[in-house]
């Protein structure tokens, strides 16, 4: 669904509800607030499960249906010896979550790359880690903390390459458009389209609505919805 016919089904429940008057920058407002709300919802949760000794959270890795919702922000950023002094790795300014890190090792003995899967610690398992004896840090088995924001700390401390696999901030919506007098113009060419798959774009709308205090459900949304996108054919 495009960004003019989600801004249609949120003015009809708006106006429905006798809400009254919303710009279009504050709806792509709410819609940003409500995409990253369900972003956290899908990634993980601890607020579902709250008997003891039941799950802690239900999310990402847990069920096909949450990994296809978010695998449009999935992503990758490949650095180099030269990207990394000190073994610092600066991530991306869209990175929002960790999935894994690897490094890239040249093995004279066997003539080619080798990829190490880097283990992503705390800092109380890094003093443990560092100071094993059965299983030294090295560039054979290398470990990794999360520094500051947005940066990854390797073991060994030095130059290395390889990849860091992560989710991306969903980008953030945009209708385009232009006025003339009271006639909005739908600008398609420079408005910013939501990237989840159709299947979660009624929830992201249903979460913007409860921000107006309207509290409908998919099923709802999703008939008027369709309704808007044969409108549109």
């Amino acid at each position: 669904m495009t960004i003019d016919k989600i801004h249609d089904v949120i003015l009809f429940y708006i106006n429905k509800a006798q809400q009254g008057f919303v710009t279009h920058e504050e709806i792509d407002n709410v819609l940003d607030r409500a995409q990253l709300a369900t972003f956290q919802k899908y990634h993980a949760n601890p607020r579902i499960y709250g008997t003891p000794r039941e799950k802690a959270s239900f999310g990402w890795g847990d069920s096909i249906r949450m990994d296809d919702s978010l695998a449009p922000f999935k992503a990758q950023y490949t650095f180099t010896t030269g990207d990394t002094p000190s073994g610092v790795i600066t991530l991306p300014t869209n990175y929002m979550h960790m999935i894994a890190v690897s490094t890239t090792q040249y093995v004279s003995a066997l003539g080619r790359n080798v990829t190490n899967a880097v283990q992503i610690l705390n800092e109380e398992e890094l003093v443990e880690r560092l100071e094993s004896q059965v299983l030294p840090v090295s560039l054979d088995e290398p470990i990794c903390i999360m520094n500051s924001q947005r940066k990854i700390q390797l073991f060994p401390e030095q130059p290395q390459s390889g990849k860091v696999y992560y989710f991306k901030r969903p980008a953030a919506p945009k209708f385009a458009y232009t006025q003339s007098g009271r006639t909005v113009t739908y600008d398609p060419n420079t408005s910013v389209q939501l990237e989840w798959n159709p299947a979660d774009i009624n929830n992201i709308i249903v979460e913007a609505l409860a921000y107006y205090g309207l509290n409908l459900n998919s099923a709802e949304v999703m008939q008027f919805a369709q309704a808007k996108i044969v409108e549109g054919q």
